[in-house]
């Protein structure tokens, strides 16, 4: 029976690679697979019955196109969250600056956008159309509901934070990156899914707190699981971890507390240091892979640009100049303002 077994995994196996470039059976497939069948027999005879390697020859029959199509699913999620409409051109930006500097396929990950419909201010139509056209998959989802909590007394701009929560349950991923749509990519992101443990993020920093005990939650890294997504939602309502009018940060600060795996800086640059620590920002500037404009926004309106003389204004000007550039690439000069 075993050997039965270990002479019919082998054709499964084939047959499974042809189903994932030809779908279902019609004549032109089942002439493929019986092709490429026929080639897995003689190959396997002639490297003296090694299954294993005859598969990896089998696999070099495909086209550079349907290798594409062979390739596995992908194992990590680059993800973020668009809950209004104003937040689209960041994510855009995020977007752009994230395969600039790194290889998704190469590192088997893809970039996945939540985002919010409904509502005067949810992501429109158009707005989509642009962020799947800047490499985002775009999943919707509605607004989370939590007993005992009303979401209206949620500070205005962290309102639909929670919904952050979604990404929880995304379990055909595993690891996820979670990366807020005010954030620049400047290098590389492998390292981040060979962090140890089921949660990580790096320290927080305040104008008079160069390293918080509490991490920034505009960059984590975290393990899915079905699991740990409904005891996340059923904590929410207990008000030991979440007081009403908080946000998904401190909410998130409570619940990992004791237990999270710290990221360094350079995965979560924020903003503040410029003004308030420059002499740090300036010996990690360099080293920097996310830069998270965390105290000040880039704006569309030319009136509320920040130039020179504004306190955060080298780095403004800096988003502004790859902003521009984004907006060359894809040619989108005449149809989005600029962001500085």
């Amino acid at each position: 029976m075993r050997s039965r077994l270990s002479l019919l995994l082998p054709t499964l196996l084939v047959v499974g690679l042809c189903f994932v470039l030809f779908g279902a059976y019609s004549p032109s497939s089942s002439d493929a697979l019986r092709s490429i069948h026929n080639q897995y027999e003689t190959t396997k005879s002639k490297l003296g019955g090694s299954s294993d390697k005859a598969l990896n020859t089998v696999k070099g029959l495909f086209s550079a196109d349907e290798q594409i199509q062979l390739r596995k699913k992908a194992r990590y999620a680059i993800t973020s969250s668009v809950q209004t409409a104003s937040f689209t051109a960041f994510a855009l930006m995020l977007g752009y600056s994230i395969q600039k500097h790194n290889d998704l396929a190469a590192m088997g990950a893809e970039m996945v956008l939540l985002i919010r419909e409904d509502g005067a201010d949810g992501v429109t139509k158009e707005n989509r159309t642009r962020l799947e056209a800047a490499g985002w998959r775009v999943k919707v989802a509605e607004d989370l509901e939590f007993e005992n909590v009303d979401n209206t007394k949620i500070r205005a701009h962290h309102r639909h934070n929670l919904n952050k929560l979604h990404l929880w349950s995304w379990t055909e991923y595993e690891k996820i990156l979670f990366i807020d749509a005010d954030v620049v990519c400047k290098g590389s992101l492998r390292e981040l899914w060979e962090v140890p443990g089921d949660f990580a993020a790096a320290p927080d920093v305040w104008w008079n707190v160069l390293t918080d005990n509490k991490f920034n939650s505009g960059v984590i890294v975290f393990k899915p699981s079905l699991e740990e997504f409904h005891k996340l939602i059923h904590k929410v309502s207990d008000p030991e971890y979440h007081r009403p009018n908080d946000a998904d940060q401190a909410f998130l600060n409570v619940y990992y507390r004791f237990r999270y795996f710290g990221l360094p800086y350079k995965y979560n640059f924020n903003l503040i240091m410029y003004q308030f620590h420059r002499p740090h920002w300036d010996e990690l500037w360099d080293e920097a892979v996310l830069v998270h404009f965390t105290v000040r926004k880039p704006k569309p309106d030319p009136a509320e640009h920040c130039h020179k003389g504004c306190n955060e204004w080298e780095p403004m000007e800096w988003y502004a100049m790859l902003f521009k550039e984004m907006l060359a690439y894809y040619g989108w000069e005449k149809e989005i303002p600029l962001y500085a």
